[in-house]
C-alpha cells in the first residue's frame, strides 16, 4: 500500500502548508474540499515519553490511499485533509528495530522485530519451531477506529468502526486529540547470589512464550508464542541481569516463560541454565512493568589449570534446571 507521506518537521511550517478554510458550517456548497486539523498528542498516560518522532496516519473509509503525516518530537500541528470518514493511528517513528506491516491497512497493521541467532535452540523454553526474535523498541501510539471530517467539525470514537454518536468525541475547533499510550512493555530482569561469577567468558540469554507482534489498532498482540534474544550485564560481583521491552505474553499464552541463561566459561564449556519465571510474567501487578527476580545460581567452575584457553572439541550445551529461591 502507497502512503501519502507528509513530513512536517516544524509546526510553523505546518500551518503554513494548512491553507484549507475552516469556517464554513452553514454554507456547504461553499465550502473547500480540503479542511485544516489541529493534531494534539495527549501525553497523560505516558508523562516521561521522550519520542523522537511522531507518524500520524488516516486511512480513508473508501479503501484510498493513506495519508501520512510526520513531526518531530511528541508534539503534531496542523494538517490538511480531504473532508470524509477515516481510521487514524499515530506511533513513534524513531524505532530502530521495530518492523510495521506497512502495506496491511488499518485492521492489519502490525509491529514486528527481526528474527535473531540463538546461542542454541536445543536449549530454549520454547516448543519447537517457536521463532526467536529481537526485542522491539519503546512504543508508544494511539488508534482510533473512526474519524469523520466534515465542514461542521471532527468527530472521533475508540469503539472501532461503529458509525453511530455513541461514544464519540466532537469537536466543532476542528482539532484532534491523539491520547498515546505505551504500546510495549518494559522488563527487567536479575540473577542474584551467583556463585563463580568471575569463571564466566560470556553469557546471553533468551525468554520463551512472549507475543512475536502486536496489532497498533486493536492492541491485540501475536498469538504464537516466540522468545527474546535478551543481553546479559555483570552488576556487580554476585549479580547479572538487564532490561528490555517486549510486546508482552500472547492474549492467551500456552507456552511457559522460561529465561534461558547461556554461560561460556573459560575453559570453553558451555552451560545453559534454565528458570522457569512464568509466575513472576503472569502475575505482575503491572504488565507494563515487570521486575524478574532469580535467586542462588551457581555456574560450573572452569577446570582446575585452565581458566583462560578455549578447547574446540567441547561441542554442545549441556542444560541445567535451577529452581528459583524466594
Amino acid at each position: 500500500m502507497v502512503l501519502r507521506s507528509i513530513r512536517l518537521w516544524f509546526p510553523f511550517l505546518a500551518q503554513v502548508l494548512s491553507l484549507a478554510v475552516t469556517s464554513c458550517v452553514y454554507d456547504h456548497e461553499d465550502c473547500p474540499e480540503n479542511l485544516s486539523l489541529d493534531i494534539v498528542s495527549d501525553w497523560q498516560l505516558a508523562p516521561d515519553a521522550s519520542p523522537g518522532g511522531m507518524a500520524y496516519i488516516f486511512f480513508p473509509y473508501d479503501g484510498s490511499v493513506p495519508w501520512r503525516f510526520d513531526f518531530i518530537g511528541n508534539l503534531a500541528g496542523k494538517v490538511t485533509l480531504p473532508v470524509g470518514t477515516y481510521s487514524f493511528l499515530s506511533y513513534n517513528d524513531d524505532t530502530a528495530s521495530v518492523i510495521f506491516s506497512e502495506d496491511s491497512g488499518y485492521d492489519g497493521y502490525e509491529a514486528t522485530t527481526a528474527d535473531a541467532d540463538s546461542p542454541d535452540a536445543s536449549c530454549h523454553g520454547e516448543r519447537s519451531g517457536d521463532r526467536v526474535l529481537r526485542t522491539p523498541d519503546m512504543l508508544w501510539g494511539c488508534a482510533y477506529g473512526y474519524v469523520d471530517l466534515w465542514y461542521d467539525g471532527v468527530r472521533h470514537t475508540v469503539l472501532g468502526t461503529d458509525k453511530s454518536d455513541s461514544g464519540s468525541v466532537f469537536s466543532p475547533e476542528f482539532i484532534l486529540t491523539a491520547l498515546q499510550r505505551p504500546l510495549t512493555a518494559h522488563y527487567t530482569f536479575r540473577i542474584e547470589d551467583v556463585r563463580n561469577l568471575s569463571g564466566g567468558r560470556s553469557m546471553s540469554a533468551t525468554l520463551s512464550g512472549m507475543a512475536g507482534s502486536l496489532s497498533l489498532a486493536s492492541g491485540v498482540k501475536g498469538r504464537y508464542p516466540s522468545s527474546l534474544l535478551l543481553k546479559v550485564k555483570g552488576l556487580d560481583s554476585e549479580t547479572i541481569g538487564g532490561d528490555f521491552y517486549t510486546f508482552g505474553i500472547p492474549s492467551e499464552p500456552d507456552a511457559p516463560n522460561i529465561l534461558s541463561l547461556y554461560v561460556v566459561i573459560k575453559d570453553g564449556r558451555r552451560f545453559c541454565y534454565k528458570f522457569d519465571v512464568s509466575p513472576q510474567v503472569r502475575d505482575a501487578p503491572d504488565p507494563m512493568e515487570v521486575t524478574l527476580i532469580l535467586r542462588g545460581l551457581t555456574i560450573e567452575p572452569p577446570s582446575e589449570g585452565d581458566e583462560t584457553g578455549f578447547d574446540i572439541t567441547v561441542d554442545g550445551w549441556e542444560t541445567v534446571i535451577v529452581n528459583i529461591k524466594d
